[in-house]
């Protein structure tokens, strides 16, 4: 049985362990994953340890989602998609856990792998995702799935703070089980269940530290042409990577499709008339300008224009030869070696 088997492999101790020391134990995860991304580049047999790098950024990424599962949060990457029902949960679980794990896939590809093999395992990554996001969509009425904001994810991380304030204001109708570690009535009360259920589901709380109040509002129905925008912007990594499957090498047809299928997927949206539509649309308009970047424009046209002015930074004195310019060049590097390995989504 399940626990059982979390008990042999020692989680269920693990688990407990991780909510006594999260405080810092997570941050502590964090900072190595930083100074790893920020000095390992640096190190002289990076590139002949490539794998095992990416993999450790992998392995603390995937631990990362594990610790907010356990500790019940929202972390930054959590998507707004509509009601959350179990199903739903587990496709947002799975998304996570492909989105973080997708670069040392895609790395091991690359290395081991010839052009047509390395090509098919990204496509199946991208199939993934877009049945995922799609499901996700759906889930959302066609609504775009957007992140949380820093506060709406202040607000439902307060869990911690809402139970106490549940047991402090409420403590006749509430009281602690210490033998299972659990919050439960003292006997069977409908107002001391719904207490909970508020305190648990992080309901937040307002500054005269009583539970905050959901204002009712009504989300309007996306416009047709919105959810079309959407379903393009979703398909575009599969079309990409679909199409340098089936292409040769330096092939320009699946950045040509794939700038299409980005511009008719902004243009739909900035016709639609849904206001948060076109707030989406504006972050997006930026990652246009990743398209210089990307493979075969960037070696055809952009990256010696790049190598140009980064040589140029080298000739400022002190900043520029000792410090600007390594960074660059690594920099330049590694947009090479990573960013052109996916398939850009």
């Amino acid at each position: 049985p399940p626990s059982t088997m979390t008990d042999a492999w020692g989680l269920r101790s693990y688990e407990a362990w991780v909510k006594r020391n999260a405080g810092w134990y997570l941050p502590a995860i964090e900072n190595c994953k930083s100074l790893s991304i920020c000095f390992a580049p640096y190190s002289a047999n990076y590139y002949e340890n490539e794998e095992t790098y990416v993999g450790l950024e992998c392995i603390t990424d995937l631990l990362t989602v594990y610790h907010h599962s356990i500790l019940g949060r929202k972390n930054p990457s959590d998507l707004k998609c509509g009601p959350e029902t179990p199903g739903v949960i587990r496709a947002k679980k799975l998304l996570s856990i492909v989105l973080k794990s997708q670069l040392f896939l895609e790395i091991l590809s690359v290395r081991r792998l010839k052009h047509h093999s390395k090509w098919t395992v990204i496509v199946a990554i991208e199939a993934i995702k877009v049945i995922l996001r799609l499901a996700l969509l759906a889930n959302n009425s066609g609504r775009p799935l957007g992140n949380y904001s820093p506060k709406e994810l202040a607000e439902m991380n307060e869990y911690e703070e809402c139970m106490e304030i549940a047991h402090r204001t409420y403590s006749k109708e509430i009281s602690k089980n210490t033998s299972s570690g659990e919050t439960c009535p003292e006997k069977p009360s409908m107002f001391g269940d719904l207490v909970l259920m508020y305190a648990r589901h992080r309901r937040g709380v307002d500054p005269h530290g009583s539970f905050r109040k959901i204002q009712p509002y009504t989300v309007p129905s996306p416009s047709p042409l919105m959810i079309l925008s959407e379903v393009l912007h979703t398909l575009r990594p599969l079309v990409y990577s679909s199409l340098r499957l089936m292409g040769k090498k330096g092939d320009l047809r699946p950045w040509l499709v794939s700038l299409v299928t980005d511009l008719l997927s902004r243009y739909l949206a900035t016709i639609a008339k849904d206001q948060p539509a076109k707030i989406h649309n504006s972050s997006r308009n930026l990652l246009l300008l990743f398209y210089l970047l990307r493979a075969p424009v960037y070696k055809r046209y952009t990256k010696g224009k790049l190598q140009t002015l980064v040589n140029l930074v080298k000739y400022i004195p002190l900043v520029g030869s000792a410090l600007l310019g390594p960074i660059l060049d690594i920099s330049l590097e590694l947009c090479e070696r990573r960013y052109f390995t996916t398939s850009l989504s």
